[in-house]
């Protein structure tokens, strides 16, 4: 409203991308760019530089919600990126500690990024399992009925295409951690947040 009064014209936001998931669009974006390395420079990661150096190279942590969801979404679109990028290098370790790169020295497992990275797991556990939850079955209609409000769609188009999402996401969170193998650190805090 505040916009349209301002400039005396009707603003309208357009969401092409609402309804698929950061893997689905990175595969959008690969397909038509295939050669195409700079998104290898982006950075998803919250973590500062004093949390996630290693031997004075800034990385991403790799284990909050936001790495996850990039590793995710890169192993949805079929690409893969250099382990060095992360501190935590392997998510397919058995133990969360041998995960770290060797020379990265706050790897305690009981520490602040411990804490950050169970939290990162479970996060993106708990939205996968979003469409099954008896708990939760509420949730996406009340966020479907919202976001019809919010952007004008119709709730019914609304209320598919975040069941639509939430599968996807779904879909891709088994298809990761199936790859990181059933004795991964974050495929056993998966299985103990359960």
């Amino acid at each position: 409203m505040f916009l349209s009064a301002l400039f005396n014209h009707k603003v309208q936001y357009e969401y092409p991308q609402l309804w698929r998931t950061k893997g689905q669009t990175l595969a959008e974006f690969f397909e038509s760019h295939p050669d195409d390395t700079d998104w290898m420079g982006t950075r998803s990661c919250r973590q500062g530089a004093r949390q996630v150096s290693v031997s004075g190279s800034l990385r991403r942590c790799g284990i909050g919600a936001a790495c996850l969801l990039r590793r995710m979404s890169v192993h949805a679109a079929g690409r893969c990126e250099d382990p060095e990028s992360y501190v935590w290098e392997d998510v397919s370790a058995t133990r969360f500690e041998d995960g770290a790169a060797h020379a990265f020295a706050n790897r305690r497992p009981k520490g602040a990024l411990h804490e950050y990275a169970i939290a990162g797991v479970l996060h993106l556990d708990h939205l996968a399992r979003l469409r099954r939850s008896p708990a939760q079955a509420a949730a996406p209609e009340r966020h479907a009925f919202l976001l019809s409000r919010s952007l004008d769609l119709g709730e019914e188009e609304t209320h598919a295409g975040l069941k639509d999402m939430l599968q996807r996401h779904e879909e891709e969170w088994r298809r990761f951690l199936d790859s990181r193998g059933p004795r991964s650190f974050v495929a056993q805090w998966v299985a103990q947040g359960h």
